[in-house]
């Protein structure tokens, strides 16, 4: 099955929109991260590793990346 980039990219806007809930998190890192503003999965796809890590500390960044990847979702190249 082939989809069209229009389409890919709306798709992953709406990803983008969903609660962090939906990713396979421990419930410190889940609380952690919404006690510092991040509540959709898009905020953490966007942020940088290097911030991430900062806010959250390396475990836990870690372990969104990793839910993530389980999710289907990567953060962008640039992310760094």
């Amino acid at each position: 099955m082939s989809i069209s980039p229009e389409t890919y990219a709306r798709l992953l806007s709406l990803a983008d929109q969903a609660p962090l809930d939906c990713l396979s998190l421990s419930s410190r890192t889940l609380d952690r991260a919404k006690t510092l503003g991040y509540n959709q999965i898009g905020q953490i796809r966007s942020t940088p590793t290097y911030r991430l890590v900062g806010d959250l500390g390396e475990d836990r960044a870690e372990e969104l990346q990793r839910a993530l990847h389980d999710f289907g979702m990567r953060q962008p190249s640039t992310a760094g």
